[in-house]
């Protein structure tokens, strides 16, 4: 005996069923209880439309019914896969369709209406549970709604404090356009557009093939992705289409959204989650996001409370491929300085590149390094402005008024910074290769005497922003968040290639006490963070110190380069003095005078001609300028010194 197969459905037309299910049913419920019908009910409640999607021709109600319970495990599209994921009858694809359509179609709503208080056009349990009976021989009771798995996934949401007969379901109208296959938005969930072209190394994008594979078969959870956050953006995307998903980034205020999980699996969706985690904190998964791929994007620290999660490190573009990607990004330039220094990642040079034009553009100038620099420093102001400075002096080697064995250490330690990335190719096995290339400097010297001056010159020679950190504010500022406030400045810093100046460096690094009281030893773990995170960091960090033997011998072995600024000799200290005097100097008798008596650093010597420019417009007069050194000495509880002072009296 053979059986025949029932027709297949034309699929392609869900929101069609599913309006036309909704209007019928209600349509065809009022017309048996409403002792007048409506116009609105005789014209809809008619089941031709059903018949014709359903391919059910000269079928009652109930045989309908029956038809679309043998249907529905052969629906197409999201609604289909709902109904299959959760096992839905007719009277359940009716109680979905109901609160999807009622917020989408007028005149669903015009006939709830008109079956229940007109207010309330959203359907009640008790108006949901007679269509089930009457229509769908489905005995459902508010309180079966109440704890219906649609309503538990997710789907639908109960609103109101009535008694339980009284309350209302509903559904949010962009899920129900999701289940209908149609784009839409939703609240703290954004859509990444992955770029065309490559902008990532070809081992990231060969690790991207196999942790897809990997989140495919579920042998993963999740993949965490460490490293600058545009950059690991750009992998997400890559990995959202190797899976054939949509990359889309959650912000941490829906992780709680039980929706989020339909909206990610019905929206094939590839959920990339952000969290800004400090030192020693975790994240724990949504729970509507598990058992579905997910990305989470890392800075340094944190980490994922997941079994079943792999971890990559995304890394920037090596040095031929930011040559060739700038070549392209600014043809005619010779970028070569730039690709050479900063170790950026493909967005954020593409960023930079637009600015850059955009700002010589405006200026109507020819593109140069300065233009460049600005737009460096504009794209990373607006993190690392919470707790450092911007210092955007430009300092060439003639304002350096150095010892010459302290200027040719400087000239090492920017080759050094220049050639961080290359120097260590071809040398020994006992070199890695993969080995963290930032530097780490500490400058000593007393106040004035050029460290900070030296630090701009530094980032000068690579184009490079410099940020100014005051680390004793920083701490006694962010009392009890320190780590992730620091750890926050180091992630931006390594992210943007800037140049750090940590100032006051004894601050954190000073010798450590025995760790008996509360503070103390709460000083000494935030000095073996920072200690290990200034260790790890990717780029260029120059610290200052007044005196290192301030300095904890444990941090010293740490650091690439101590350069020790002294204070300057007599020729250095009329260098300098000419140096600010420029063309409004008193003479060079008097300045040889000022160099041979005056034994104050360069920091000094700048405030006094300052102070002396106030008084004269032209010449400085010689009583302005040893009136303003008399105020420095005064500043450091001395008197000027007696050659100087008797010459001030003649």
């Amino acid at each position: 005996m053979t059986h025949s197969m029932p027709p297949r459905v034309m699929i392609h037309a869900g929101q069609e069923l599913a309006e036309n299910l909704v209007l019928t049913a209600l349509a065809i419920f009022a017309d048996m209880h409403m002792p007048q019908t409506p116009e609105l009910v005789q014209e809809l409640n008619a089941t031709q439309q059903l018949q014709r999607i359903l391919q059910q021709p000269d079928r009652g109600w109930l045989e309908l019914v029956e038809s679309l319970d043998n249907h529905l495990p052969r629906l197409s599209g999201n609604l289909g896969q709902v109904a299959r994921d959760f096992g839905l009858n007719a009277a359940d694809f009716f109680l979905l369709s109901l609160c999807g359509v009622v917020e989408s179609h007028h005149q669903a709503a015009l006939l709830i209406g008109l079956l229940q208080q007109p207010q309330q056009p959203r359907p009640e349990l008790h108006l949901i549970g007679a269509v089930c009976r009457t229509l769908f021989r489905q005995e459902y009771t508010p309180v079966d709604l109440y704890q219906h798995v649609l309503l538990k996934n997710g789907f639908l949401q109960l609103e109101g404090d009535e008694p339980l007969p009284l309350r209302r379901l509903k559904m949010a109208p962009q899920l129900w356009q999701l289940l209908n296959g149609k784009t839409m938005q939703w609240s703290g969930c954004r859509p990444v557009a992955v770029p065309k072209t490559t902008l990532l190394p070809p081992e990231l994008l060969q690790s991207s093939e196999q942790l897809a594979l990997l989140l495919a078969q579920k042998r993963i959870a999740a993949v965490v992705l460490r490293g600058e956050p545009q950059n690991c953006l750009l992998l997400a995307g890559r990995l959202a289409q190797n899976l054939g998903l949509q990359a889309v980034v959650i912000d941490a205020g829906v992780y709680q959204d039980r929706q989020l999980g339909l909206l990610a699996r019905y929206g094939r969706w590839l959920p990339i989650l952000k969290p800004q985690l400090g030192p020693g904190e975790r994240l724990t998964l949504p729970d509507a996001l598990l058992d579905l791929p997910v990305a989470v994007i890392l800075g340094r620290d944190g980490s994922v409370d997941a079994a079943g999660i792999a971890e990559l490190t995304v890394s920037a573009l090596a040095h031929p491929q930011r040559q060739a990607l700038w070549q392209t990004l600014l043809p005619g330039f010779d970028s070569a300085a730039i690709a050479e220094t900063a170790q950026l990642s493909a967005p954020a040079m593409v960023a930079i590149a637009e600015q850059a034009q955009l700002r010589a553009l405006q200026n109507r100038e020819t593109l140069q390094d300065k233009h460049l620099l600005q737009a460096r420093f504009s794209q990373s102001a607006d993190q690392l402005r919470l707790l450092a400075q911007p210092v955007e002096r430009r300092v060439n080697a003639d304002m350096l008024i150095l010892p010459d064995a302290l200027n040719q250490q400087l000239q090492h330690l920017s080759l050094r910074c220049r050639r961080r990335e290359s120097m260590s190719r071809g040398l020994g096995p006992t070199f890695d290769p993969a080995e963290n290339l930032g530097v780490r400097a500490l400058f000593i010297g007393e106040s004035g005497t050029g460290k900070t001056l030296a630090a701009s010159y530094l980032a000068s020679c690579l184009s490079a922003p410099l940020y100014r950190v005051d680390l004793a504010a920083v701490m006694n500022k962010y009392i009890g968040e320190t780590e992730k406030n620091l750890s926050l400045m180091l992630d931006q810093a390594a992210d943007h290639d800037v140049v750090l100046l940590l100032d006051e460096a004894d601050a954190l690094f000073g010798k450590r006490s025995d760790g008996g009281e509360v503070s103390e030893r709460f000083a000494n773990m935030l000095t073996n963070f920072l200690l290990t995170r200034i260790e790890h960091h990717p780029g260029i960090i120059i610290l200052t110190s007044n005196s290192q033997a301030r300095i904890d011998k444990a941090f010293m072995r740490r650091l690439d380069a101590v350069l020790e600024f002294p204070l300057p000799d007599i020729e250095q200290r009329r260098r300098l003095w000419l140096s600010h005097f420029g063309s409004r100097g008193p003479g060079d008798e008097f300045v040889q005078l000022l160099a041979q008596h005056c034994e104050l650093p360069g920091g000094y010597i700048r405030n006094a001609v300052l102070n002396a420019a106030v008084v004269n417009d032209d010449k400085l007069g010689k009583a302005a300028v040893l009136q303003a050194l008399a105020w420095e000495y005064q500043k450091l509880g001395r008197q000027l010194p007696p050659q100087l002072d008797r010459f001030r009296r003649a």
